[in-house]
């Protein structure tokens, strides 16, 4: 798991290799929030399981996630989707995160953190060694996942650029609607290569945003209970 910086708009973001951290993912369940903050290491399904049988979830809060095992991301954001049940994002959500959230029946950005921090990252699947390379057998079914939980609004070129990356760490970040506009276009779409020289060369991609292409389903930004907000203000914060 390496930090990067979007160098055109000096935004810190991390790009999630897909590995298995140490640290295992955190869950909360606060005023029938589900908060789930950290890595994705392989045991989420269970846990999501254990806190529906618990009590009542409204909502799912990804909160500072980095992403972590894809084959988790899957699972968990299908069963997130077949119990109906809205996500929201707090923070980086990215890589296995940024599955998670698309499983939402409806997607928000929050207020558990700036707008301008806030963001979900998706990429390719790629192995997780000092040089990864792309696993691009996987990126058919990557591509129908993202395609299906986004109803068809992921533009098809960005797909293909995002689930078959020309470099392993190729990332495509979505922001909220109104972090970039600009005479009322949408701008918020924003895609950093790896370089040969290891740095990213971050672009936006003009017309886009995170509501245009899918990832969102609702522009408004959810107002968090306090007793969430509370608990996020405990939680490790993204770098």
């Amino acid at each position: 798991m390496r930090s990067r910086r979007l160098p055109a708009f000096a935004l810190a973001c991390a790009l999630a290799s897909g590995a298995a951290a140490v640290q295992a993912m955190d869950f909360h369940l606060v005023e029938g929030v589900l908060v789930m903050s950290g890595p994705v290491t392989g045991n989420e399904l269970v846990q999501l399981r254990n806190h529906l049988a618990e009590g009542p979830v409204k909502l799912v809060l990804l909160h500072e996630s980095p992403g972590g095992d894809l084959w988790n991301g899957y699972q968990v954001g299908h069963r997130i989707r077949a119990e109906g049940l809205p996500t929201a994002v707090s923070g980086k959500c990215e890589s296995a995160c940024g599955l998670i959230f698309l499983g939402g029946a409806e997607r928000f950005f929050s207020d558990g953190r700036p707008i301008e921090v806030t963001m979900v990252g998706l990429h390719g699947a790629h192995t997780t060694d000092a040089h990864p390379r792309p696993l691009t057998q996987l990126a058919p079914r990557m591509a129908w996942v993202i395609r299906s939980l986004t109803d068809g609004k992921y533009p098809p070129g960005l797909l293909q650029r995002t689930v078959y990356p020309r470099h392993a760490e190729d990332i495509v970040y979505a922001f909220h609607p109104s972090r970039f506009r600009q005479d009322g276009t949408p701008r918020g779409v924003i895609e950093c290569l790896k370089q040969p020289d290891v740095s990213f060369q971050c672009a936006m991609v003009d017309g886009l945003d995170a509501l245009a292409i899918g990832v969102i389903t609702q522009p408004e930004v959810l107002v968090l209970p306090e007793e969430v907000k509370q608990l996020l203000e405990t939680l490790p914060a993204g770098n």
